[in-house]
This record gives structure tokens, sequence and C-alpha cells, in this order.
């Protein structure tokens, strides 16, 4: 007669190595993303997100963009702890308010407006393609 329980030791112990095989691979697919979720927390790499960001926001309502605000405030927080506020564009002082509109302002538009105005354009006449100098008289 047949049951559905496993006779013996060799059934516990085929279910202990599937058990960790899927353990082992739930392990590595963890690590796998948390690789990925720290490269995208780095100072550089959260400033041209914010910057797409930004500017997706001038031709999309911000409430159709609450996700990728959500998103960019949690790599944004990450950045903060692993390299500092002011390396990440933050504020010293945390955000605390729930809005979307403020979230956006505090993660997005003021980090990116910062940093627009310490940078200024760098113009190099000499790199505009076929420039040339006025004719001389």
């Amino acid at each position: 007669m047949n049951t559905n329980r496993e006779s013996g030791s060799g059934g516990s112990a085929a279910r202990w190595v599937l058990m960790m095989a899927a353990g082992g691979a739930l392990v590595l697919a963890l690590a796998a993303s948390s690789r990925a979720q720290s490269a995208d927390s780095q100072p550089a790499a959260l400033s041209k997100q914010r910057a797409a960001l930004y500017l997706e926001a001038t031709r999309t309502p911000l409430a159709d963009l609450e996700n990728d605000v959500n998103h960019l405030a949690l790599r944004s927080e990450s950045c903060r702890i692993e390299y500092g506020a002011q390396a990440c564009g933050l504020a010293d002082k945390p955000l605390e308010s729930r809005k979307l509109e403020e979230r956006y302002a505090y993660y997005v538009k003021q980090p990116v407006e910062a940093h627009s105005k310490t940078q200024g354009a760098k113009i190099d006449r000499r790199n505009w393609a076929g420039a040339s100098a006025p004719p001389s008289r």
C-alpha cells in the first residue's frame, strides 16, 4: 500500500537537498539584486536618474510619476546612508512629508536645480559645428 509519506530517511534527505538548493538560489538572486540597487544608489547614477525624471515631469503629470518618484526617494536615502547627504545632493535634514509634490521637490527638483546653478554652462566655441570666425574687413 502506497501512502503520501516518504519512507525512511531517503525522502527527508532529498527534501533537505532541494531546500538547500532553493535557499542557495534565493541568496544568489538577492545578492545580484543588491549589487544592482547599490549601483543605482551611487551619486553619479542618482544625478542622471534625477535629471531624467525632472525632464519627464515637464511632459507627464506628476501623479503618473509617483512610482518613479518613490523609487528615486528610496535610492536617494540609500545613497545618503552610504555616501552622505551632500554627496547625494540632499539636504541634511530628511523629508518628513508624505505629499507627492513635496517628495518630488525634495528628491528631484531641488537637487537638479541646485546642481545646475553650481555647474553652470560650459561653452567652448571651438566645438561648435560649422562655427567659423567672422570675416575680417
